[in-house]
This record gives structure tokens, sequence and C-alpha cells, in this order.
């Protein structure tokens, strides 16, 4: 990793070895080894990865903050309910559900993820389980709250971002009150904002993260719904089947198509569609003699 620094710094071996024991030294970064790697870690992104990683252990044992729930009844009743049919793979979402306290959704656009979250969040209502929903962002949280009918807020406002002391007002010694808190658009989330919500949820509440992993990471640093999903430590609902609303729009099959490694479909669409390819013409650069004619010309009209 110091010669790939080099390279890409252009600084000396010797002094970017230094540097980083200066850092050491003075705490700013952490010395950590991954599985026989040796690594370093800014100390802030350090803790914050940890405390994901215990928290996630400590909220994922013990039963569920429910009583038990029939899962075979309780999916009737909620197809009955919402006017649906699930698909088997969203049945068998909703069981390992019932049954989690902690439990990661993920899939492509058009596979049902938010049919499967609210039927999911129905069933507990009857249950009168206290709930949580928040998303990274205030159109993602309006978008929960209206699949959902439930109030979504985003992350900062749930926690209640404090702006003079810069941090959240709900911690370990103020957590959130709820049984269930069910957090959408998760691979938007990045590691500090993710340990921070993690250390206000009680470790009796359950947690629901919802996200495609296939999308972009974080702005910020990290990639947490991928390490998740990556670390076996929770169970994982991967749905895949794309339901015929969904499969209509060229947007989202194509998607799913580069997902599994194929090109997108580049034909030109009967009728209207969301999806069209435009064949990008390959000009010759201007000379910048040229483009500044042009403009004097463009200002003396």
């Amino acid at each position: 990793m110091l010669k790939l620094a080099e390279d890409l710094l252009e600084i000396p071996t010797e002094i970017l070895e230094d540097a980083i024991n200066l850092e050491l030294g003075d705490g700013m970064v952490v010395a950590d080894t991954i599985g026989e790697r040796q690594c370093v870690f800014m100390r802030k992104l350090w803790e914050a990865e940890r405390t994901i990683a215990e928290r996630l252990r400590a909220l994922r044992d013990g039963q569920p903050p429910w009583s038990s729930i029939e899962a075979d009844k309780a999916i009737e009743w909620v197809q009955a309910k919402l006017g649906v049919t699930l698909a088997e793979s969203q049945q068998a979402a909703v069981r390992m559900a019932l049954a989690s306290k902690v439990v990661v959704i993920t899939g492509g656009p058009g596979v049902g993820k938010t049919t499967l979250v609210n039927a999911i969040l129905k069933i507990l209502a009857a249950k009168r389980v206290e709930v949580l929903l928040a998303a990274p962002t205030g159109r993602a949280a309006k978008r929960m709250t209206e699949a959902t009918g439930l109030e979504a807020r985003t992350i900062h406002r749930l926690l209640e971002f404090d702006p003079a002391g810069g941090g959240f007002k709900r911690t370990e010694e103020n957590p959130l009150d709820c049984n269930l808190l069910v957090l959408d658009e998760t691979s938007m989330v990045d590691v500090p904002i993710l340990a921070s919500t993690l250390k206000a949820v009680r470790n009796g509440s359950a947690v629901i993260l919802v996200g495609d992993v296939d999308q972009l990471p974080s702005v910020g640093p990290g990639q947490v719904l991928a390490d998740i999903i990556g670390s076996g430590m929770v169970p994982v609902v991967r749905l895949t089947e794309v339901f015929r609303q969904a499969a209509e729009s060229r947007i989202i099959t194509n998607a799913h198509r580069i997902n599994r490694g194929s090109l997108p479909d580049f034909s030109r669409p009967e009728g209207d569609s969301d999806f069209y390819f435009v064949q990008a013409c390959l000009c010759r650069p201007m000379p910048r003699q040229s483009i500044r004619a042009r403009a004097l010309n463009i200002r003396l009209l």
C-alpha cells in the first residue's frame, strides 16, 4: 500500500512512513490487522465501524420485542388486508422478519421491497408494536410515508440533530422510543450516520434495513449495506423476482440486465417508453481559435 501511495502522491516511501508514524503517535489514525493485512484507519471511522459491528451483534441476540406470531396465518390475513398476493420469496421474507431482531431486505427496482415492508408493518401494527421509520433523505422519507401510511422521518430529524453541538440528542443514554426501527435506502447511509443510528436503538428493539445493494454507495465514507450483507452477521432477504407492472418499465428491466452482466436493450421501443438509447456523435474538437471567433461573433450579435 505504501508503494501505491508513493506512486499516486509522488512522495517517497520514507516520508510517508514518517507521516504515518507521527499520526499514529498523535492518535489521529489507528493501525489494525484485517485477516493478514495490515491497515491504517482514521480513528473516528475505525471507531464508527466497530460500533456498527458491536451494535448489530447486540441487537440481533434474543427474541424479537413482540409476542409469538403464527406467520402463515399472518400472511393470509395481511394479503386480504392489502388486497395483494405475496410471492413465495416475499412470504419467506415475512417469516424471517417476524422471527428476527435484525434483518436486511435487499433487491433491485421493481422486486416488491415496498410491498414487503408494508406487509410486515401491517402485521406488527396489529400486535401494537411501536414502529419508527426513517430514510437518509427527505424525498426517500416522503416516499416511505406515502407507501406505508405511517410517518417517516429523515435520520437527522429522527435522531434530533443538534446544530449547536454538531451531534445528535438521541443516543445510548437517550434512545429512540420504539420496538422496531425500519431504515429505508440504507445503501445511501454512510458509516458515521449508521453508527449513530444503531447507538440510539435499545438492545431489546428490532431493526429492519432496506435497500438496493447494487446502487451506488453513500456519498460519505463506507459501503455499509454491502459490508453488512457480506459479513454474514445478520439474516438477509434477497428479492429477485421483477413483478409484472415493474417489468413494463425498460429502465427497471435494463437495470436488472446490467446487474446480471448483460448489455441493456438498445432497440428502438414501439410507442412511448421510459428508456431510449441516443447515439452520441463523435465529432472532431473545434480548434481553440475557432471557439474564440465564434464567441466573438455571438457577442457582436
